[in-house]
């Protein structure tokens, strides 16, 4: 059997059965090729969740040690003696997902390896569309394309060797890669408008600049009044520090030496990630560093923010301050924290800050976690507002193909099979009033066209209008995925059902007791079939049940906890940063 590890049909052997590595090799918009051939589709491991879970806590290790010896190399490299969390804030957030990702396609080779019916694949010979990233975010847009997935799959074969493989010469590979992959342009007047709040925050005196608020997720009022209150002439716009092309230099990366491997994955690791260390954290270092704190404010006394791991500016200068004993403290952002059974990223936030302002949530082994009003859910609710005659709005998940960060997600396979059988499982009254808004991008399910195959009469939006207007032309919301926009209805008390498979989105147990009561109330199903009997039951008047007392009773209760919001939101976050200026 013939073992495929892309989608670009050029490195398939059609005239043999063939074995695809997983499902990103079996694009939707080409099914009309591969549905044709003999084929069998590998089954992934972490299909067990149980195994899944366990590779997560022994890649956190590998992690680890990963991280002291990158911090023993690079402090060597750049003859700098800078402390385990200043390159845990500049390199941590790339080298999860490369550890992540490399561990990923090495199970799946040897779940193909050990079963012995692979005969053959093809590989790209060495230095056909190697590219290696100037930092995280250009890793991850790279990490979305066949070329970087399959030069990465080829040099994993090649190096476990246990595979027959013939290296296959294709010309253009740099061809096939998307620069803009899951990103799109900003219009023109809101590019404006951080351009001159960027001017002008520039050019606030560093006196005028003791706590800096960065990448807040606050509206620019709140965020003025905020700075206001702690003394602060308003700041607006952090100022961003762009990371250029820079040659590689080979013999530098000889210094990027791992400690020795315990086993097979890690002595491969330790040979792979020289190939792929961003040119941003090693050629490029001296430079952004330059420029990161001339950009940012001289000589601050606490930094607020939420984490941006894109954001290498912040990073640099973040983690410089840091070093000098300014308090670091970071404020919650989004959806699935204190709730998802695992994240690294929510730990990793938790490491590199001092203290932590979450949405109502405490653990009790965390005692950096300030439970407060989320300023961020108190800003957006007054934008919403439920239209009792509107239609039902289906907020469907995207993500791409290939390798997510390790945390508690779905298989987005199951996941869209969840989906299709949602819709027919909703009367046909309901379905006329259902419109599923996607992601802005297509991160290369092919979504839209999957579902139009299926419904063809179905409404789906995707495009880039704000969340909130979708929802004030609405009655009803209904989000399919534990993550933020739903904080966001509950908190602005806007109807809302929530339904997915507990198998595939684990909670930790702090959360659980929290979701019973919403499953118990009509507000969380664990099925699609049982979301769409409560669709069926109350879509001509949603708001009349959301309002009832035992529906708001549960509500309440979670927001409480994991959407908390108040009028005096201000007041509690100016008592904290006050306080921890003081410390």
């Amino acid at each position: 059997m013939f073992l495929a590890t892309t989608s670009d049909q050029r490195f398939w052997k059609a005239e043999e059965k063939i074995c695809f590595l997983g499902e990103w090799c079996t694009a939707y918009e080409k099914r009309h090729i591969w549905s044709k051939l003999d084929f069998e589709m590998t089954t992934h491991p972490w299909v067990d969740r149980a195994r899944m879970y366990k590779d997560y806590r022994y890649l956190d290790e590998v992690y680890e040690r990963s991280l002291s010896s990158l911090t023993a190399a690079l402090n060597e490299a750049h003859s700098k003696n800078h402390s385990l969390r200043f390159w845990r804030t500049l390199v941590g957030p790339w080298l999860s997902f490369f550890i992540g990702d490399l561990y990923e396609k090495f199970i799946l080779l040897k779940s193909v390896e050990e079963s012995g019916l692979v005969t053959n694949t093809w590989i790209a010979p060495d230095g056909a569309g190697d590219i290696v990233p100037r930092d995280y975010l250009h890793c991850r847009k790279l990490a979305t394309g066949d070329v970087w997935n399959h030069r990465l799959l080829s040099r994993l074969v090649k190096s476990m060797g246990t595979i027959p493989y013939e290296i296959k010469n294709i010309p253009n590979l740099h061809n096939l890669f998307d620069e803009e992959a899951f990103s799109y342009q900003a219009d023109y007047i809101k590019s404006t408008a951080k351009k001159l709040l960027g001017w002008y925050s520039r050019r606030l005196p560093s006196c005028w600049n003791r706590v800096v608020i960065v990448s807040s997720y606050l509206n620019p009022w709140d965020l003025a009044k905020l700075q206001l209150s702690v003394g602060q002439i308003p700041w607006l716009l952090g100022p961003k520090v762009d990371v250029h092309e820079s040659p590689v230099n080979w013999g530098l990366r000889e210094k990027l030496k791992l400690t020795a491997g315990k086993n097979q994955f890690e002595v491969l690791l330790g040979k792979l990630l020289p190939t792929q260390f961003p040119t941003g954290y090693l050629e490029s270092f001296a430079e952004i560093l330059e420029k990161s704190l001339k950009a940012f404010p001289g000589n601050p006394k606490i930094i607020l923010s939420t984490f941006g791991p894109a954001n290498e500016g912040f990073k640099f200068w973040s983690a410089s301050q840091a070093e000098r004993g300014v308090k670091i403290i970071g404020s919650q952002y989004g959806g699935g924290y204190g709730m998802h059974r695992w994240s690294w990223l929510e730990r990793h936030e938790f490491h590199i800050f001092d203290k932590y302002f979450s949405w109502g949530w405490k653990p009790e082994d965390q005692p950096k976690a300030i439970p407060l009003s989320s300023g961020k859910l108190a800003g957006i609710k007054k934008k919403i507002r439920v239209d009792p005659k509107g239609g039902i709005l289906w907020l469907g998940l995207s993500r791409t193909r290939y390798s997510y960060m390790m945390m508690t997600v779905p298989r987005m396979p199951d996941y869209l099979k969840e989906q299709e059988r949602f819709v027919a499982a909703i009367s046909p009254e309901a379905r006329r009033l259902l419109s599923m808004r996607c992601n802005p991008i297509d991160l290369g399910w092919n979504e839209v066209k999957r579902l139009a195959d299926v419904f063809p009469s179905l409404k789906v939006y995707r495009g880039k209008k704000p969340m909130f207007f979708d929802l004030n032309r609405s009655r009803l919301c209904i989000s399919t995925y534990n993550s933020t926009t739903y904080l966001e209805t509950f908190a602005a008390n806007y109807p809302t059902l929530l339904f997915w498979d507990p198998e595939q989105n684990e909670l930790r147990s702090l959360a659980q007791p929290y979701f019973d009561d919403l499953r118990r109330s009509g507000i969380f199903h664990e099925s699609p079939e049982s979301a769409a009997a409560k669709v069926n039951e109350i879509y001509q008047d949603p708001l009349s049940w959301w309002m009832s007392p035992e529906v708001q009773e549960a509500k309440n209760k979670f927001c409480r906890q994991f959407a908390h919001t108040s009028e005096k939101w201000i007041g509690e976050w100016k008592g904290e940063i006050l306080k921890a200026s003081k410390a």
